[in-house]
């Protein structure tokens, strides 16, 4: 027999996760809303779906819907259930829409909004769970120590006026494998009762130190890291608090039809990022959040040609090398400024982009792209292809699995 105190406990701490999520969530869509409605942006749309019709008042209309879904879903959790369809094809016209944390919010509302109290936020803390595992386990290889972990381990260590690379290299290696060891182990003790309390100060602690790093004050990368970190600080005490020891959590309520079908896909979210080493899973799905394994696309442009772009795109020009004759677009830099999100780390969706860049100039203005894939885990070696030209980089284009074509157009 359910008890009705557990149950009434569970259908309010599931309330307030619900707001907790929308609010963060509405926060993070606001910050980033040229990149879901904006037109003015000249930033490429890179679809998963190829062809996908997407003129400017259907984003509008789906944006709108989304919006309100989630406002009502903080009152009435099947509210939450609406928006699932119009974030879907939002995602599907444009690569650079799945975001991490709208990929958190679909899974959590699509738990929420289907399944009782006890079983939803039961689903939630696994994933919770899994985002700390897997992201752990994606920092840790030979590339990290030597490029994130560095430039974390320079921010951290400024203010004590300490030269983080005067240290011994094994020593300055150990201290950047401390943090995701620390983000890993968290999500450890999490999944155990006995020690979730002492992994929920860390978890705690582990994002206000993120938010101090990656903010304007450190860093300075986009707020939306500041809004989303913070928000799982909230999430997390939600979810995880009083529930260390004794039966706080209330008994699991009878399972729905539906729930059958949510908990299979949350079983798929947290086991297939294990295949984003071997390229069968994207890097944001797989939580692999700030692992400098990640593919790597650069786009360069000749200085002979950079009268025919547009400013927005030459002023996130980086300087190149004394006598190179090709520039270095910073994809993250005018994502971040015209669209408030970094752009998707795949490397099909950034040559897409410089597909668009180089059918816009024309051959005779070509536009050189390097791709780097992922580094290997012990010896960071990479696979490097190389295509110059509209005709070319669209012939690599065709070699992905997944669409890497620019959307043809808006309207």
């Amino acid at each position: 027999m359910i008890d009705l105190r557990q149950e009434h406990s569970a259908d309010r701490r599931a309330w307030l996760f619900r707001g907790a999520l929308g609010v963060a969530t509405l926060t993070m869509l606001s910050l980033s809303w040229p990149i879901w409605v904006g037109s003015d942006s000249l930033f490429p749309r890179v679809p998963f779906l190829p062809g996908l019709p997407e003129p400017p008042w259907l984003r509008f209309v789906l944006f709108s819907v989304l919006v309100g879904s989630i406002l009502g879903g903080i009152l009435r959790r099947r509210c939450l259930l609406i928006g699932l369809l119009p974030l879907a094809y939002l995602i599907a016209g444009d690569q650079h829409r799945f975001q991490p944390w709208a990929y958190q919010y679909a899974l959590m509302s699509m738990a929420l909004g289907t399944l009782p109290s006890a079983r939803a936020l039961g689903l939630c803390r696994a994933l919770l769970i899994a985002l700390y595992v897997h992201s752990g386990l994606s920092k840790l290889d030979v590339t990290f120590p030597g490029e994130v972990g560095a430039a974390f381990l320079i921010q951290l260590t400024a203010p004590l006026g300490t030269d983080v690379m005067s240290w011994p290299g094994p020593v300055r290696t150990a201290a950047a494998l401390m943090m995701p060891m620390v983000e890993l182990l968290v999500g450890v003790g999490l999944a155990f009762r006995t020690t979730r309390p002492v992994a929920l100060v860390g978890a705690v602690l582990m994002h206000a130190t993120l938010i101090t790093l990656l903010g304007p004050w450190g860093l300075d990368h986009s707020t939306i890291v500041v809004v989303w970190n913070s928000a799982l600080i909230v999430e997390g005490l939600i979810l995880f608090a009083r529930t260390g020891s004794g039966r706080s959590i209330a008994p699991m309520e009878p399972m729905p039809r539906a729930g059958r079908v949510v908990v299979a896909v949350f079983a798929l979210a947290i086991t297939l990022p294990g295949l984003e080493r071997w390229g069968a899973w994207d890097s944001w799905p797989s939580f692999a959040l700030y692992a400098s394994h990640a593919e790597r696309v650069y786009v360069f442009l000749h200085e002979d040609d950079l009268p025919q772009y547009p400013d927005e795109v030459r002023r996130h020009l980086r300087p190149p090398m004394l006598g190179d004759p090709w520039h270095r677009l910073d994809l993250t830099s005018w994502s971040r400024a015209g669209r408030g999100t970094p752009p998707y780390p795949q490397a099909r969706a950034a040559v897409g982009v410089a597909e668009a860049l180089a059918n816009r100039v024309g051959s005779g203005h070509p536009v050189r792209l390097v791709v780097w894939g992922r580094a290997a885990r012990f010896s960071g070696r990479r696979e490097r292809r190389e295509a110059i030209g509209p005709e070319a980089i669209g012939r690599l284009a065709d070699t992905f699995f997944l669409n890497a074509h620019p959307a043809r157009s808006d309207g």
